[in-house]
């Protein structure tokens, strides 16, 4: 890294990665070598915390299972308080190629975007229509509309936050399975989100925890945040 560049993060929520995250952060150093890598392990009951103290990474542990967007925002505290200007957030499932990420930063990079985010499904071309899909459409259109900005991916987990955001989001990032709330709540406090074609591969290892109910229980969620969003709009700016 030159003296001048950003300093970046990738961090890795992982919950029961033991099987994927060497492999993963392995990737990772070959195509990121100047990058750091933050693991934060939620409360995994598998080897997670075992396997993440041989890769000579940064991790931090939860002490009991606090949810993807709770773990996320522990990493994104740790990276504002050791001084890091990017944060690239990956899974730990080995579904996000490290190739990609560059092209990712880039928007941010060039002070274009304060985040953006890596979508499936900006073309359509060859896309698979299933119940879990359509799930995604009906939110990706929902937030279109309320942000005024194109959403495809609203459940994409290979997200890029530039300066901007990672003081919003310090304090201030969704729980739960955050990324539908985190797109609105992005907007309302005018941050500029983009989103860039990628293609992702199938999990390493293990199965996905988004499943159909809990894309559901999204699309419910996020009807609530219609009302409870705005009133949190712009309260991140304020916080140490």
């Amino acid at each position: 890294m030159k003296a001048g560049d950003p300093r970046v993060l990738v961090l890795i929520p992982a919950f029961n990665e033991a099987d994927s995250l060497p492999a993963v952060v392995a990737e990772l150093r070959d195509d990121l070598p100047d990058a750091d890598i933050l693991v934060v392990d939620d409360g995994s009951t598998d080897a997670t915390n075992l396997v993440v103290r041989e890769l000579n990474v940064e991790w931090l542990r939860m002490p009991m299972q606090v949810g993807l967007g709770a773990a996320v925002r522990a990493g994104l505290r740790y990276a504002c308080q050791t001084g890091y200007d990017i944060v690239v957030r990956v899974d730990g499932d080995g579904q996000h190629p490290a190739a990609l990420i560059d092209r990712l930063m880039d928007p941010v990079l060039r002070g274009a975007a304060d985040v953006s985010i890596g979508s499936r499904y900006v073309s359509e071309i060859g896309a698979r229509l299933t119940v879990r899909r359509t799930a995604q459409y009906l939110l990706g259109r929902i937030l279109t509309v309320l942000t005024r900005q194109q959403v495809t991916d609203p459940t994409s987990g290979l997200w890029v936050f530039g300066p901007r955001a990672l003081q919003l989001l310090r304090n201030h990032h969704p729980s739960g399975y955050p990324e539908p709330e985190l797109i609105m709540f992005l907007s309302r406090n005018r941050l500029t989100v983009t989103e860039v074609q990628v293609r992702m591969r199938s999990r390493l290892a293990g199965r996905s925890s988004l499943t159909p109910r809990r894309m559901g229980a999204a699309l419910a969620r996020l009807v609530l945040l219609l009302v409870i969003v705005p009133l949190r709009s712009s309260v991140g700016a304020k916080d140490d």
